[in-house]
């Protein structure tokens, strides 16, 4: 049989891992109802799968580009972004547009990054007022973050529909200040001042307290009701909490003494809150457990009180306070650089910020001695800092370059790999890709495809794959990469890329089969014929009802209900955590609304987190 991924029927290429039901395969060893010898599942000597019946390409009736050496723009004009890496341009700007009622305010059009004034066409408010509410803000993904930023941002008509519970324009404020936007939710709230609902005056005052500004925070209170039970509802709660700590901030601490009993008379369990109102009224520090998490009103009453805050805030405070413990000069420097760490992930920082973080402690020759006999400080903050110093301190490219992988792995260990890789992009671009440094090679591929930096990463992919014939795993993984992330189409020799998928597929080695499956239904997502039995193969998961909603709304081009069914189908884990016809679909479907640079941008994302190609 030829070996040619672009050898697929006319009928089965214009699908994406969708069959008729009456051929879709059935399960090993079972037949459907009614069904001859040609029903049955393949032999063993085949990769075994179910293919899920819906999961399916948004657009049927659109031609496959050729696979593997056919160009395929993507779909669309690529749109401006913010903060994304990869991204070119200055990125979105951020002006308030009047003249529009609260539901339909926004601070971004189209020609700043927006989504479009019609993004919600054909959507029911009740199910996107649901799903906003449930839509990841915080995840690993750049682009995750930067579609739900703008999708929270965008000026569009409301969807049609009376609203189910709290307001569209409250669920966007909330969803902003979780992500750590607090800046923008207050922008936001300005653009829909007429807007004075219980849920909106909440949302604002939460944005305010994060953003420092208290006397808009205290304002907003005339609009929250006080409820009548803070022990079990969270509104009463905030809105009883909030009053004191408006209360001590007023002088008024007669007020704020009285809020107390009102909160211990109302059953308020609290300990830490009685402790630190006590402490900024009367000076009194009541014995309270250490908090094991830090929030928004948290953070304001422990700086009324004075108290310092706990040793580790960095790692307990809520994403909503981290740019401000990081900007705080008056924190000892492992908060500020766990706290930085952690707001340069959610993109709420700029590289070079963390880098003079890192700068902030001081070492011992002692301390950069120690790295050659691998020891580290015992806190890993303090260890990526070292590392950081002693990269920038080091000449010999060969040593740096060691440093550099070192860096990177203890990064990707800890969960703060993005925010390694763009820190260390000064160092990485120094480098000139050489033999010498081959063993930096496939660290350095994948940092820069992460940031979108195809020119250097294709640099260094030579080193690993010279002639562009490349052995081993680690060839072979980068190899699917450099596929995957090109604008322009895969390239490379079908035969063998078709071998290769098929050999995985085959493989003993879970992580092995999951990469195969992954990278082929993203080719498939992303244009490209793929033969249908490796779909068959990769696709292993039944669909559901998300999925279907996401590529219906693809099909229908609902911009705004495809960018919310992805990134709430992929989840919190990001992509590279969900299951792969789930990332694939979100591909297809963000492809079906001319946002293809985000889908190839996804995709990239997906597949390097399947890669165990070394990270450093």
């Amino acid at each position: 049989m030829a070996a040619l991924l672009l050898a697929v029927t006319p009928a089965l290429a214009d699908t994406l891992g969708t069959l008729p039901v009456s051929e879709t395969p059935a399960p090993q060893g079972a037949t459907t109802q009614g069904a001859g010898p040609q029903d049955t599942a393949p032999q063993d000597t085949a990769p075994q799968s179910i293919v899920p019946p819906g999961f399916g390409a948004t657009n049927p009736a659109s031609a496959p580009a050729s696979f593997p050496g056919g160009a395929e723009p993507d779909a669309g004009v690529p749109q401006a972004v913010k903060s994304i890496p990869g991204s070119n341009g200055s990125g979105i700007t951020v002006s308030t547009l009047g003249g529009v009622d609260a539901s339909a305010a926004g601070l971004l059009d189209e020609k700043d990054g927006g989504l479009g004034p019609d993004m919600w066409r054909g959507a029911t408010r009740s199910e996107v007022e649901r799903y906003l509410a449930a839509m990841p803000v915080v995840t690993g993904s750049p682009v995750m973050n930067d579609l739900a930023r703008r999708l929270l941002l965008t000026t569009a008509q409301p969807p049609e529909g009376a609203q189910s519970g709290a307001s569209l324009l409250a669920i966007r404020l909330e969803r902003l200040t979780l992500s750590g936007h607090a800046d923008l939710a207050i922008e936001l709230a300005k653009a829909a001042q007429a807007d004075k609902s219980p849920a909106v005056a909440l949302a604002r005052a939460r944005a305010a307290l994060a953003a420092g500004a208290h006397d808009e925070a205290c304002a907003a209170l005339a609009d929250i009701p006080t409820g009548s039970d803070p022990a079990h509802d969270a509104t009463a709660a905030f809105s009883l909490k909030l009053s004191a700590f408006c209360q001590v901030l007023a002088g008024k601490k007669t007020e704020a003494n009285l809020t107390l009993d009102l909160a211990r008379e109302e059953g308020l369990d609290d300990p830490m809150f009685y402790s630190l109102v006590a402490e900024a009224t009367d000076g009194l520090k009541l014995k309270a457990a250490d908090p094991k998490q830090l929030d928004i009103l948290d953070v304001a009453l422990y700086r009324l009180a004075h108290r310092e805050l706990p040793k580790n805030a960095g790692e307990i405070a809520t994403v909503p306070v981290v740019q401000t413990l990081a900007r705080d000069e008056s924190l000892p420097p492992e908060t500020r650089i766990i706290a930085g760490e952690r707001a340069a992930m959610l993109g709420l920082i700029e590289p070079d910020e963390l880098a003079k973080l890192y700068n902030l402690q001081p070492f011992t020759q002692v301390d950069f001695d120690g790295l050659k006999a691998a020891t580290f400080p015992p806190e890993p903050a303090f260890r990526r800092a070292l590392l950081y110093q002693a990269i920038n301190a080091e000449i010999l490219p060969t040593d740096r370059a060691d440093l550099i992988r070192l860096m990177l792995s203890t990064g990707q260990s800890a969960g703060l790999y993005l925010s390694t890789v763009e820190v260390l992009l000064p160092a990485l671009t120094q480098l000139t890709p050489s033999p010498t440094l081959r063993k930096l090679a496939p660290s350095a591929v994948r940092a820069f495809l992460l940031v979108g930096d195809r020119a250097h990463a294709a640099a260094w992919y030579a080193l690993v794959a010279p002639q562009g014939q490349g052995l081993g795993r680690e060839a072979r993984e980068l190899g699917a990469l450099m596929r995957i992330s090109d604008p322009q189409g895969p390239g490379g020799n079908g035969e063998q890329i078709e071998a290769d998928l098929r050999a995985d597929l085959r493989s003993g080695v879970s992580a092995t089969r999951m990469f195969a499956a992954q990278e082929a239904l993203l080719l498939q997502a992303l244009g490209y014929s793929v033969p249908q039995d490796i779909v068959a193969a990769a696709a292993t998961a039944a669909p559901t009802d998300l999925m279907n909603q996401l590529q219906n709304a693809g099909r229908k081009g609902a911009v705004g209900e495809v960018v919310l069914l992805s990134l709430v189908s992929i989840g919190p884990g990001g992509p590279d955590g969900a299951v792969p016809q789930v990332t694939a679909q979100a591909v297809s479907s963000l492809r079906a609304v001319n946002l293809g640079a985000e889908a190839r941008r996804l995709a990239t994302e997906a597949l390097m987190g399947r890669s165990h190609a070394a990270p450093g």
